[in-house]
């Protein structure tokens, strides 16, 4: 019984520090009214005044077009209708922490 409490407490820590683990996505910063149709550089005023209007910032991802919300909006404010690599982690409500923002050629 102990054997099986160690393995599940291990795989518990193990899932733990998967999730906490620091990434990176490539996408477009967009708000959350418009969401996907936002991820493009053409849509960058329109995504700045839905913010200001209480819109949330989102992160559309290249990889299979997944809006996710941004925990911390003020680190991507002045990258809105841009294509970007976001560094930072995913919490546990599935929002992502943004810790840096570097931008990408346009497609």
């Amino acid at each position: 019984m102990k054997k099986l409490g160690f393995a599940l407490c291990l795989c518990s820590l193990m899932a733990v520090s998967a999730f906490a683990k620091d990434s990176k996505w490539a996408g477009w910063i967009s708000d959350s009214k418009c969401g996907a149709k936002g991820a493009n550089a053409a849509h960058a005023a329109c995504a700045a005044k839905c913010i200001g209007a209480g819109e949330k910032a989102v992160l559309v991802t290249d990889a299979d077009g997944k809006v996710v919300a941004i925990d911390n909006p003020d680190a991507v404010k002045d990258h809105l209708g841009h294509h970007v690599e976001v560094k930072g982690s995913m919490t546990s409500s599935g929002t992502v922490h943004v810790d840096s923002v570097s931008m990408l050629a346009q497609k």
